[in-house]
């Protein structure tokens, strides 16, 4: 007659112990996350709020928050929200979060324009995963200025830039980053497909 065995030496035991030290470190997790969650979303908001200031140079007088809704206001035109930026009683501008696709992953941007959409008053880069030293390059000032009073063509799309090595004058042109000509290539054009399909939304049609 065998000597019965105790769970622990069945090859059941392996299994149930791994299930059980997983679900105990899922539940850490969940608990974690669900405790951080507010304060992880009032960080992002505070940071969108302080990018969108920064496109138009408000300066932070009071609180971050304060100065955000004295100046800006939250609207949505179909699925499509973005923010309109007042200085007093006078309509500065808009500013549109789109996103598009890089090397690495998505690049999400902040893009202001004029009223009349007639050209790009500054850009701002959100979130980015390219090469750090390469396409990362795409969040320095240097680069990002060059947008800067961009025109757009009366069909509110961005005029088709001519990428140029760095060190060039550019005119109409962009500057390219040195070994990171897709991601600065991929900035531009989704600054042109996402303002295309913004400006149909707003009544001004691509025919």
């Amino acid at each position: 007659m065998s000597e019965k065995k105790s769970f622990k030496e069945t090859k059941f035991y392996p299994i149930f112990f791994m299930v059980l030290i997983t679900v105990f470190f899922v539940g850490i997790l969940a608990t974690f996350y669900h405790l951080t969650k507010p304060r992880v979303e009032n960080y992002r908001e505070q940071n969108l709020q302080k990018a969108i200031l920064d496109l138009f140079e408000y300066p932070i007088l009071n609180s971050l928050n304060e100065t955000y809704n004295n100046y800006i206001t939250e609207k949505k035109l179909e699925d499509i929200i973005y923010y309109q930026a007042n200085s007093e009683d006078r309509l500065l501008g808009y500013v549109f979060q789109i996103s598009g696709s890089g090397l690495w992953g998505t690049i999400t941007m902040l893009v202001a324009v004029n009223p009349d959409f007639t050209k790009i008053i500054s850009l701002g880069i959100l979130d980015q995963n390219e090469t750090p030293g390469l396409g990362g390059r795409i969040t320095e000032d240097w680069f990002k200025i060059q947008f800067n009073n961009k025109p757009l063509n009366k069909k509110a799309t961005l005029i088709q830039a001519d990428m140029v090595a760095e060190g060039e004058i550019p005119e109409m042109q962009v500057i390219q980053i040195t070994g990171a000509t897709f991601s600065s290539k991929a900035v531009v054009d989704i600054i042109y497909n996402e303002l295309n399909k913004i400006a149909l939304s707003f009544g001004e049609s691509n025919e």
